[in-house]
């Protein structure tokens, strides 16, 4: 059905890891029809569950099909664990003999991902038997355009099906926006193609929760409206496996659906709900349907076969969960006039539904399609493994700065951020900006910060032997004042650990942040030389 597996896991009664990817969902289906699955762990939409919020913690929990919690961090790791476990297996199946520096694994991420949800992964990697300096993330639609700036034009699909376009150049020398909409998340992101060497990132990444995985969310509540919740709260307890089956065909038909041609969607409902359901309301399916308000859009034939319109479909599934990021995408192709065509990837590109939508708002812009749209991040993401430094510039999506002191400002600033220490009057919780948000910043690009402390009041000569600890803040303006600011959040801590004997009673550093691909580096450079400090994103 798909070249790529659900994010479910199975745990044994003991917390164990037993399967992943479609084998977890059949082996719990199973467990649960026979009543065996009250002492099992089965999790689903593991990433969503976890990564897609602010505030991100190593200590966060996510509850299984049953409510019982379990340590994400664990759970993701023993996913990534699997797939690395996987490929080795098979290699070895093909006789073909890896050591673990023969790989350089790279881990995709949403552009939209916060740093704490990126730190996270890559410590559940690193759980996972992946070395720190043998893993690279690379962001999702940004892979699919690596990917897609090589193919000729003439083997991706037109969505415009214009005469006029050049179909037999490639993607180069040109401004393209990138929307990838798979299960999870949408992401849209704008690129401009230098050369086949150099790409720059030239719109802040944007999107949100509204992949296919939510438009199936809002049939799985349909469902239950059509049929009721008790009918489907028995039929799901009972009959998980129709269930889990009914969900695949589903996500399967939804996605040659065309609303040009209006051929309507065709499941079947499985007997053992169609049973139920007439039991319940003491008529035929085919009679029920009749009677709603739906019919004609939605209707039941013969032997329990349930006909969707494509209008229908189109308007209650898939429009409410694009239009938010349809809606962004417009927003962007009236702000980058230049825009030479639009890319659509992932899993939902291959719908025509979504297509026919993204074609409307894009307009007199060219949409291609790739015929390997669902796989085009993972061919991106090898391709990006072995030129990893072809990105050169992304403008950033947050202004970055530390919290900071500096000499107060009579009739500037706020009175109460007024404070004395060590004789002089400062001014506190000020937000010293080390990148700003729009700015365009080259791959490698380093920001420094002078760090002064002293020590020689009595309440402080204790604190020359504890770590100094310089807190990053996040904030979508582009020059926020104070870092209490509405919109402004602690996002990470610099911390730098006291030598052996101390800190002296006058302490100087300089404190070095360089955007690095995907992720962000901090060094400390004072008297003992230069090294990398601990940046920490993770409550």
């Amino acid at each position: 059905m798909s070249p790529k597996a659900p994010s479910s896991v199975l745990l044994n009664p003991d917390k164990t890891f037993h399967s992943f990817g479609y084998k977890a969902e059949e082996e719990y289906a199973s467990l649960v029809e026979n009543d065996e699955h009250q002492d099992w762990y089965f999790f689903t939409k593991i990433k969503m569950r976890l990564l897609y919020k602010e505030k991100v913690s190593r200590s966060d929990k996510i509850e299984d099909e049953c409510g019982k919690p379990v340590q994400g961090l664990t759970i993701l790791s023993m996913l990534i664990r699997c797939l690395k476990d996987d490929l080795y297996r098979r290699l070895n199946m093909r006789g073909i003999l890896v050591r673990d520096q023969d790989i350089l694994w790279v881990l995709t991420v949403p552009a939209i991902w916060s740093d704490a949800a990126k730190q996270f992964t890559r410590e559940a990697a690193e759980q996972a038997g992946i070395k720190a300096d043998d893993m690279i993330f690379v962001y999702e639609p940004e892979a699919a355009a690596l990917y897609c700036r090589l193919q000729k034009l003439q083997i991706i699909n037109d969505a415009t099906d214009s005469p006029e376009t050049d179909r037999k150049t490639t993607l180069t020398e040109r401004k393209i926006l990138v929307f990838d909409m798979g299960g999870g998340t949408t992401d849209i992101s704008v690129m401009e193609i230098k050369s086949d060497k150099e790409i720059h990132i030239v719109e802040q990444a944007s999107g949100g929760p509204f992949g296919g995985t939510a438009i199936n969310e809002r049939f799985g509540n349909w469902m239950s409206e059509i049929f009721g919740e008790e009918n489907m709260k028995t039929f799901k307890a009972n009959n998980r496996s129709d269930y889990m089956q009914l969900l695949r065909d589903f996500e399967q038909k939804k996605r040659p659906i065309d609303p040009n041609e209006n051929k309507p969607l065709c499941l079947q409902i499985p007997p053992s709900l169609k049973k139920l359901a007439e039991k319940a309301w003491d008529c035929n399916l085919e009679e029920h349907f009749k009677s709603l308000d739906i019919f004609p859009d939605v209707q039941v034939k013969k032997r329990g076969k349930l006909f969707l319109s494509s209008s229908f479909l189109l308007e209650n599934f898939v429009l409410p969960i694009a239009k938010n990021v349809l809606a962004e995408m417009q927003r962007i192709l009236a702000k980058h006039g230049d825009i030479s065509c639009v890319i659509a990837v992932g899993g939902i590109a291959q719908s025509a539904a979504m297509t026919t939508e993204i074609r409307k708002y894009a307009k007199n812009i060219p949409v291609y399609v790739p015929l390997d749209s669902s796989v085009s991040v993972l061919n991106g993401a090898v391709l990006y493994g072995h030129e990893n430094n072809v990105i050169k510039a992304r403008v950033c999506r947050y202004s970055y700065g530390i919290q900071t002191m500096r000499p107060f400002i009579v009739g500037e600033d706020d009175e109460s951020k007024k404070v004395r220490q060590e004789g002089d009057t400062w001014c506190k919780q000020c937000f010293r900006p080390l990148y700003n948000a729009g700015d365009m910043i080259k791959l490698g690009e380093v920001r420094t910060y002078d760090l002064e402390e002293y020590f020689k009041d009595d309440d402080r000569k204790e604190k020359r032997f504890k770590p100094i600890r310089c807190i990053l803040f996040r904030s979508e303006k582009k020059n926020p004042k104070y870092v209490t600011e509405e919109g402004c959040f602690e996002t990470g801590t610099i911390e730098i650990e006291p030598p052996k004997n101390g800190f002296p009673t006058h302490y100087e550093c300089n404190v070095e942040l360089e955007f690095a691909g995907t992720e962000i580096i901090a060094r400390l450079k004072d008297n003992d030389g230069i090294k990398t400090i601990r940046l920490d994103f993770l409550s």
